[in-house]
């Protein structure tokens, strides 16, 4: 199948080299998952670099209890795993599809070979290595500092970064059970955080869509209890 198209519309493919544009076109592997099936199983071996072509993921991690801690959602446009690859390690969280998704997976040893040999690759590699950790800190600072509508709007504001996910349009498809799933809330108090948020003018709120109205408003709300 010709990934030309879909290979295209990530960025750090296009800055490849036309022999490395080659070898990831003739390696990849694309898959569809449907919403709720795993993409990668915590502590297998990270095999591959994950990216969302079309779709939701998020990687969690449950006890054998069956509490979850989600770490982060990814959207479309959005790539993960590159630490459990770069350091050939079992994976340690789950990685599973919030919808159905098409999912981009570049084998361990091409990902290596990138890193290796292509410049281009490796800055964005870093960058993303650098971002992702921000987004890491920050999760960790809403979760124990923010109350529950910052939460919600902060996880909102999140899957806009524009590094990390650079494709998410102004109308996002989300669900408040998505939400919820990306928060570790429930559906009825993500429910009024987003009518608290409605009311403020930040969001508008549709049939399983969020429009986000203002998003300098969004990122920067709660962050004052800080």
């Amino acid at each position: 199948m010709d990934n030309t198209e879909q290979l295209g519309e990530h960025d750090w493919f296009v800055a490849l080299s036309a022999s490395h544009q080659a070898l990831v076109q003739s390696t990849v592997v694309m898959q569809r998952f449907a919403a709720g099936a795993f993409v990668a199983h915590r502590g297998q071996l990270s095999q591959y670099w994950i990216g969302v072509h079309s779709g939701l993921i998020k990687l969690a991690v449950y006890s054998v209890e069956g509490r979850g801690a989600t770490f982060s959602g990814v959207p479309a446009g959005g790539w993960c795993g590159e630490g459990s690859v770069i350091k050939r390690e079992l994976r340690r969280y789950d990685v599973i599809a919030l919808r159905d998704s098409e999912i981009m997976l570049v084998p361990a040893e091409i990902f290596h070979t990138l890193l290796a040999q292509s410049l281009p690759f490796t800055a964005f590699v870093i960058r993303q290595l650098n971002e992702r950790m921000g987004q890491f800190i920050a999760m960790i600072q809403n979760e124990r500092l923010l109350g529950v509508d910052a939460q919600v709007a902060q996880a909102i504001a999140q899957l806009f970064h524009p590094m990390l996910y650079p494709r998410t349009s102004e109308v996002l498809e989300l669900s408040q059970e998505e939400i919820g799933m990306l928060t570790g809330l429930s559906r009825q108090r993500v429910n009024q955080a987003l009518q608290h948020l409605a009311e403020l003018k930040l969001i508008n709120l549709s049939y399983q869509s969020i429009r986000v109205v203002d998003l300098p408003g969004l990122r920067g709300f709660g962050l004052a209890q800080l």
